[in-house]
């Protein structure tokens, strides 16, 4: 589940779906969806909320317990918003990082591993002054964090998650 406030649903900026011309994109914005720009075409776009909560955690640990393999909680899922007693689809995808760490939390996992197609985590990223972080504590982490070091909506979330599963 997500938090319906969350600031992510203000500003979306998961691109989904199939290239778009501008009559389909303009059909899309008139039904209310975001729409951007993306060379030729146009793209939907999407919010990615911070998720809450995982709705079949306890079945997800039965079966665990049970010795099945569990695969759960992939990124670009729906996520549902709590609605009194039901459950409604958000306009929005599950951010696979950040859905992982909670997974690994509520499963009291012994270990959270997050694969990337990059060697190491780095500074300035993508930039002529890129630099690897092959190691760091948590308060670098943190400050890294706090002075922008790590692009938002990749290296930022795994970093991100690692610090909640981490518990720092």
């Amino acid at each position: 589940t997500v938090d319906t406030y969350d600031e992510a649903f203000a500003e979306p900026v998961k691109v989904i779906g199939r290239v778009l011309n501008e009559q389909e994109a303009e059909e899309e914005e008139n039904k209310g969806n975001y729409v951007t720009k993306i060379g030729d075409g146009y793209r939907r776009i999407v919010a990615a909320p911070k998720p809450q909560k995982i709705v079949e955690i306890d079945a997800i640990r039965a079966l665990l317990d049970a010795g099945q393999i569990v695969i759960a909680c992939g990124g670009g899922g729906i996520p549902v918003l709590e609605q009194g007693t039901t459950l409604k689809g958000a306009s929005a995808v599950i951010e696979k990082d950040l859905i992982a760490g909670l997974l690994a939390d509520g499963v009291e996992a012994d270990m959270l591993i997050i694969l990337t197609g990059e060697e190491c985590v780095y500074k300035n990223y993508g930039t002529d002054k890129q630099e690897p972080i092959r190691e760091m504590t948590c308060a670098q982490a943190q400050k890294y964090m706090a002075e922008r070091e790590f692009g938002e909506g990749t290296m930022q979330l795994k970093i991100e998650t690692a610090l909640f599963y981490i518990g720092d």
